[in-house]
């Protein structure tokens, strides 16, 4: 498997510990089957990782009569790292990165209760002189129901079209299973979502919510179980805490600043802005 496809974009991503993977995020790699927006929206983000890794995203939507097209730019760049030689001896330092190409498209059905789409990437891998290039799809579809404001999904992620190196074992594809639902009686949100690997074994659970505390103001919640792959039993706090994110978004007529933060169950964080 590839790590650098598990990489989170956005602050919305982060606040949501992985989860809502139903909702609208531009930065994301995720298939955006539920733009909330009309005509045009750009939108950015910037993500700083543990150990001095950093995170840049970009992204621009164009909707017209219910079809939505999307293109992004995902850059993570993973340090400045010094060179050795096989002796030893100190050559010049080299960097490593993962970029990201985007395309999708999503479409709402005129017969029946359901939006689709698809997303295209290429991606490229560098380390040192060495790049690697592939191409990867994902496609998912989304049943609502506007009665009860409900939303049920599938998404398949990261199916592998191409690579330039086909004697590595790079094969990432998981499905996403989730379930959106507006609450009546609190001004809430709440997702849950199930990943699972290719025989359709759950891998881990995900439990968020998206908070109007105002009409300008924002409050995202989230964890999932992998806070007990991550639980290092060093304190309580960090068991309690791990694996989950918070997030505090301010809207003002056109304008959505975000800043989130997601806590490591072996100690630690990650932050973003959008």
């Amino acid at each position: 498997s590839r790590p650098g496809l598990s990489v989170w974009f956005s602050a919305n991503d982060l606040s949501l510990a992985g989860g809502g993977k139903l909702l609208f995020n531009p930065n994301s790699r995720n298939v955006n089957l539920n733009p909330i927006s009309k005509g045009k929206l750009f939108s950015t983000s910037f993500i700083f990782y543990p150990a001095g890794i950093q995170a840049q995203s970009a992204s621009m939507l164009l909707i017209k009569n219910d079809k939505a097209i999307i293109t992004s730019v995902n850059h993570i760049s993973y340090g400045t790292f010094s060179g050795y030689d096989e002796n030893a001896v100190k050559t010049e330092n080299y960097t490593s990165s993962d970029t990201w190409l985007s395309f999708g498209y999503n479409e709402v059905s005129k017969i029946l209760p359901l939006k689709y789409g698809v997303s295209n990437q290429l991606y490229i891998s560098k380390l040192e002189n060495i790049t690697s290039t592939s191409i990867y799809s994902s496609f998912g579809l989304v049943w609502t129901n506007k009665k009860y404001k409900l939303d049920i999904g599938c998404i398949a992620n990261d199916i592998l079209l191409f690579h330039d190196r086909p004697t590595d074992n790079i094969n990432s594809m998981y499905f996403n299973i989730g379930v959106c639902k507006d609450l009546i009686h609190l001004p809430l949100k709440l997702s849950i979502d199930c990943k699972l690997n290719t025989i359709m074994t759950p891998v881990d659970y995900y439990i968020s919510g998206s908070f109007n505390i105002s009409e300008n103001i924002l409050l995202n919640l989230g964890t999932s179980t992998r806070k007990f792959s991550q639980n290092t039993e060093q304190s309580l706090s960090q068991t309690i805490f791990g694996s989950s994110g918070f997030g505090v978004f301010f809207k003002n007529k056109e304008l959505v600043i975000g800043y989130g933060l997601y806590f490591y169950g072996t100690g630690g964080f990650s932050s973003g802005l959008d």
